[in-house]
């Protein structure tokens, strides 16, 4: 079983993955007001996603040989972006994660041990009080 925690930027980090806050369209930062009373909870919630992603077999494999391995995370990542959308149903909210990887070659501490890339999606109705995230998470490897 692994839990992952929430790390400050590491220096390494890129600069396009250094918690950018991006707004998508005219009506973006309506979109960012309306998610901030909630991003505590917001990210409560996706930190139990994330590790209930990772102890799934069936989404976090076992294998040394499978993408995502289990065994190569390190237990900690980061947050890459938040951007921020108005949409038809609402409000629309991509967080991008940045997992890293345990240590295994020389030029890791200078260019970094990033893994594995997750993308939850979050949405938010006008007037409500609570956001909700998708099922799942959009992985990339990094």
């Amino acid at each position: 079983m692994i839990t992952l925690q929430r790390i400050p930027l590491p220096d390494w980090a890129p600069d396009y993955a250094r918690h950018r806050i991006l707004l998508d369209g005219p009506r973006a930062e309506e979109a960012r007001e309306a998610f901030a009373p909630l991003l505590g909870s917001l990210y409560q919630a996706l930190q139990r996603r994330l590790d209930a992603y990772v102890d799934d077999p069936e989404q976090c494999f076992l294998g040394a040989d499978d993408f995502p391995c289990r065994e190569r995370l390190a237990g900690t990542y980061y947050i890459e972006s938040e951007t921020y959308q108005v949409c038809d149903e609402g409000y629309r909210l991509w967080i991008q994660l940045r997992c890293q990887e345990k240590p295994w070659h020389p030029d890791q501490q200078e260019h970094g041990y990033d893994y594995l890339g997750l993308e939850a999606i979050c949405s938010l109705a006008p007037g409500a009080n609570e956001a909700f995230i998708d099922e799942g998470f959009n992985s990339s490897s990094i």
